[in-house]
């Protein structure tokens, strides 16, 4: 992997990372189109750093006022995220090695981002108390995303707006809750990392991916946080699917 690449990844991260189009499936095709077998565990491992500082920085006013509880919620929503990354990640390797089922799961997001248009355009909710079951529920959407193609970001605001949380409270959780999944697949890559030979690339080739994940992360989360407020979510529908379609009609005519 070359600089350019390292950096094609890195934006592609970025601008996928937390918008409602899935990151994993974006990188899955990303590496497929580049002819790259793997970004490599040490890659990834810069890459979901800078997006975990990026989420910091930008919801730095949101961790300040958190509470015991509010960490309660968000440690319980993780759990199922955890159980669905210790059970499938043969199918996780599966689906990222091939393309047509990553295009398969784009379109189920196009439709997740439908249902949060529909969820929207009805009367505002005015709740902004999560529950025991409310965090679980949520927890098990965000679980769904384990597949590369599945937005987790769509999946978890799809969750908190069906447990009838505000705009705004299903931004903020729905983006907090990254920061222990992010955490917890980073953990899980430094253990392989410690436990098998992994080639480590240059310097350079990680602060290019890095750098190019963090500004275009810090970007898509304003761009997000402003159709949130507007209430477009549609655009995110179309692009799913026509990139998933696309994906699809590819494979199957190549």
């Amino acid at each position: 992997m070359n600089i350019n690449q390292a950096l094609i990844l890195g934006i592609v991260q970025g601008l996928t990372e937390f918008l409602p189009v899935s990151s994993s499936g974006h990188l899955a095709l990303a590496q497929y189109w580049l002819g790259l077998q793997e970004p490599g565990l040490f890659f990834e491992v810069f890459l979901h750093a800078a997006s975990l500082i990026a989420i910091v920085i930008f919801f730095w006013p949101n961790i300040k006022k958190l509470k015991f509880k509010d960490y309660q919620w968000l440690g319980l929503a993780t759990i199922p995220a955890i159980i669905a990354g210790l059970l499938s990640q043969e199918i996780v390797d599966l689906v990222v090695a091939v393309p047509i089922l990553v295009g398969i799961l784009l379109l189920i997001t196009g439709f997740i981002n439908l249902f949060i248009q529909k969820a929207m355009d009805k009367p505002l909710a005015s709740t902004e108390k999560l529950t025991f079951s409310k965090s679980l529920m949520i927890g098990l959407f965000q679980a769904v995303a384990i597949l590369p193609g599945i937005s987790r970001s769509g999946a978890t605001l799809l969750g908190s707006f069906s447990q009838g949380l505000t705009r705004q409270k299903a931004f903020a959780f729905t983006f907090l809750l990254a920061i222990p999944a992010i955490l917890g697949a980073s953990a899980w890559q430094m253990l392989e990392l410690f436990t098998e030979q992994i080639p480590i690339p240059g310097g350079s080739i990680l602060l290019a991916g890095s750098l190019g994940t963090l500004v275009t992360s810090l970007l898509s989360l304003k761009i997000l946080k402003k159709l949130i407020s507007q209430a477009r979510f549609t655009v995110f529908s179309w692009y799913c699917f026509l990139l998933g379609g696309g994906v699809i009609l590819f494979q199957l005519i190549r």
